[in-house]
């Protein structure tokens, strides 16, 4: 296994620690700490992750790899060749071989996701495919957008995946390499009907989102944003979390760090200056929210942030 492999899962250990640490809960099975998995060469990394607080990602990349990240809960953001790429639960974000990438701001915020990092396709017998199969994914990945809304039906193929790791027997590598393939199938031919949420609620969510994100200093309360959809309070909250993985307070509070993580980047602005533009009440107050998205203190953000684009 090349080496810059090993420098992708020490960037990748996302919990900065032992696993049992308290900010995150995470499963992975590497070919490198773990068995590797006989006839199946073109596995290399695969895991899920559930952080309780923002942790630090930083850019990497995966020589001769894909990274498929798939949200189940919550959202996160991505920064990829000068572009920010946005998702939430149901949301597939992924890098191409030798792609450049990191977290959002170099931060994960909380949530959950499952992540699968697998050779690229060749027709030298990947996957133990005949050649013409294998040049079809090969297509089929590289036309993949950047991101995509498959839905959650392919965590079931993720799990499928860690119990064919997980379980000794003679056709585990058989196992592995089948749940792999049904993982890619799901990337490629996403699952109809993503959502059962009705188009015109739909349409207002997109609405509402866009508000949010002009006026960052906007406070609304779930039965302010219900009655502008037309729906109850319940309903709201129901289906507005099916559709982006949060509670729509937290994804307004999510939202409003983004902002501020853009002011702090791009303008020499006080932090209480900021805070208070952005509706807080207090620095004191701005100070704590932000820790919680993103890990660390405004000012400690800024002047990471100010060291790492130099």
């Amino acid at each position: 296994m090349p080496k810059e492999i090993s420098d992708t899962e020490r960037l990748l250990s996302l919990s900065g620690g032992p696993d049992s640490s308290p900010r995150s809960a995470r499963w992975t099975y590497d070919v490198e700490n773990n068995a590797r998995i006989p006839l199946v060469p073109e596995f290399v990394l695969f895991g899920s992750d559930e952080l309780r607080k923002a942790l630090p990602l930083h850019e990497h990349e995966h020589p001769g790899c894909y990274e498929f990240v798939l949200i189940e809960r919550g959202k996160a953001s991505w920064e990829l060749e000068g572009g920010l790429y946005e998702t939430q639960a149901g949301d597939l974000f992924h890098s191409r071989p030798g792609e450049k990438h990191r977290g959002g701001f170099d931060v994960i915020e909380p949530c959950k996701f499952w992540w699968l990092i697998i050779k690229a396709p060749h027709e030298h017998g990947w996957l133990r495919m005949a050649p013409e199969e294998s040049i079809v994914f090969h297509q089929a990945l590289s036309r993949l957008q950047r991101v995509s809304q498959i839905g959650l039906p392919p965590i079931q193929s993720f799990k499928k995946l860690k119990k064919a790791l997980t379980i000794e027997s003679p056709l585990k590598s058989t196992a592995v390499r089948n749940a792999i393939i049904d993982i890619l199938l799901a990337f490629i031919q996403p699952h109809d009907g993503t959502h059962s949420i009705a188009p015109d609620l739909l349409h207002q969510f997109n609405r509402l989102i866009a508000k949010m994100g002009q006026q960052p200093d906007w406070r609304p309360t779930v039965d302010e944003l219900a009655a502008s959809a037309g729906v109850s309070a319940s309903h709201f909250y129901r289906t507005f979390q099916e559709y982006t993985g949060e509670p729509p307070i937290t994804f307004v509070e999510r939202l409003r760090v983004k902002a501020a993580c853009r002011q702090l980047a791009e303008s020499l602005d006080s932090v209480t200056d900021i805070s208070y533009r952005l509706g807080y009440q207090s620095s004191q107050h701005f100070a704590t929210v932000f820790k919680r998205f993103v890990g660390v203190t405004p000012t400690e953000w800024r002047n990471s942030h100010r060291v790492s684009t130099k």
